[in-house]
């Protein structure tokens, strides 16, 4: 898994690559952990292949650290990850893009 982020003002884009599981659970908090209160997220996940039960969890503390889930943004994901999201209803939770 490779993540990279971006700081664009108020917004903050976080690109994922590869397997978005467990082991990548503290790259992914630093990439956000460093924003200001109110900050908005685009988690661009179009180079992920897999997704599972802890990346939903980590997708939820983004969330939570968010403030909002109108601040997060998903953006790209297609294929299994799209499946796993749609199951577990994060389209109700985030806003997709």
């Amino acid at each position: 898994m490779a993540i990279t982020s971006a700081n664009e003002g108020e917004l903050w884009r976080v690109r994922l690559t590869g397997r978005f599981d467990f082991s990548c659970r503290e790259a992914f908090r630093a990439a956000y952990s460093q924003s200001p209160a109110g900050s908005s997220f685009v988690i661009d996940m179009s180079g992920v292949e897999y997704v599972d039960s802890a990346a939903l969890g980590m997708l939820l503390l983004l969330r939570d650290h968010a403030g909002e889930a109108s601040r997060v943004t998903i953006s790209g994901s297609h294929g299994q990850p799209e499946q796993v999201l749609r199951i577990a209803n994060f389209h109700k939770l985030f806003r997709f893009d």
